[in-house]
């Protein structure tokens, strides 16, 4: 399967989320940078280090959001999946809220996942 998957016809298919591991399906379709998306594939997240985890929270620090607990911050977690999918961080900002939080959940079972 690739990375990302671009607009099927099967509306249904975008308003539930996979049962696939890492797959989040959009609630419909997503424009970004002239593509259609109706899911994307974080599953990577799997394969980041933890110079990757440090690398997000020291790019909290350098937009001045700090925080206690990193992994509860969308922008830690979208720098997360940003690094895992190879899509800049400006794609999961723009997803609609609902589409955020399930790529918020996903990452972060990811992590939870590992302990």
């Amino acid at each position: 399967m690739t990375q990302l998957e671009k607009t099927t016809n099967n509306a249904a298919a975008t308003t539930t989320e996979s049962n696939e591991k890492g797959i989040v399906k959009f609630n419909k379709p997503f424009l970004f940078d002239g593509e259609t998306f109706t899911q994307i594939d974080v599953s990577g997240v799997e394969n980041l280090t933890g110079q990757d985890l440090d690398d997000a929270e020291n790019m909290l620090l350098r937009v001045n959001k700090p925080s206690m607990v990193p992994e509860m911050s969308m922008t830690y977690l979208f720098f997360l999946a940003s690094k895992a999918t190879g899509k800049p961080q400006e794609f999961f900002f723009q997803l609609p809220a609902k589409d955020s939080l399930k790529v918020k959940r996903t990452v972060t079972s990811f992590l939870n996942a590992a302990e």
